[in-house]
């Protein structure tokens, strides 16, 4: 695991401002980010962008909703430095986002946008587990990523250019469902959406401490 964690991180150092370019003016996942922003009201001020890459959700909820303090967090060094070229008024930091419960801080919104896909299903039950106990109390967990059979779908891809490969973690909603009600976070947001015609099932969580 941590090899292939190593090789996504390096990769994603690489490909940085090729990623932005390609994603920045994407508006497919707009639609879960303004459900979470219907869930935030007033005492929502602290947010958690997990995995932040180069801080396009960070962005978003911040064009909504500037009085926002937002902490963004990454592995990949040079996504972190286009999120904070993107977003000057909030905070980043190059992060592993497996040691989030080393924050010293509770947060009332906690995001992961497509976190999870680099993760094993032990850490993201663990991160699960780990989010629930730095939210606020009423505090949201957003969830996005893609699903599938845990064992049969999770795999090796290459990108469109066959430049680089990577290892793919496809999540069940049935596991993760079950490790936010074990939190006791009451699931406000549960659907799933078609990426894009023959492509990948994504599944979107809102929840609530």
């Amino acid at each position: 695991m941590e090899k292939r964690y190593q090789n996504i991180i390096q990769i994603y150092n690489t490909v940085a401002q090729e990623y932005q370019d390609k994603f920045a003016n994407d508006t497919v996942y707009n639609h879960s980010y303004d459900l979470l922003l219907k869930h935030m009201k007033p005492i929502h001020k602290n947010v958690l962008d997990v995995a932040c890459g180069f801080g396009k959700i960070t962005h978003y909820l911040l064009n909504q909703t500037p009085t926002l303090s937002v902490l963004g967090i990454d592995a990949a060094e040079n996504m972190v430095n286009l999120a904070k070229q993107n977003n000057p008024k909030a905070s980043f930091k190059v992060m592993d986002c497996r040691e989030i419960n080393s924050l010293q801080q509770g947060f009332d919104v906690i995001i992961f946008g497509f976190c999870f896909p680099y993760l094993t299903k032990d850490n993201v039950l663990k991160l699960i587990e780990e989010a629930s106990i730095l939210l606020n109390s009423n505090g949201l967990l957003y969830i996005s990523t893609m699903i599938g059979d845990y064992e049969k779908d999770s795999r090796i891809t290459t990108s469109s250019d066959g430049k680089n490969s990577m290892f793919i973690h496809y999540h069940e909603p049935s596991y993760l469902i079950e490790a936010l009600e074990e939190q006791e976070l009451k699931i406000l947001e549960n659907y799933t959406k078609l990426y894009q015609e023959g492509g990948d099932t994504d599944l979107f969580l809102i929840a609530k401490k």
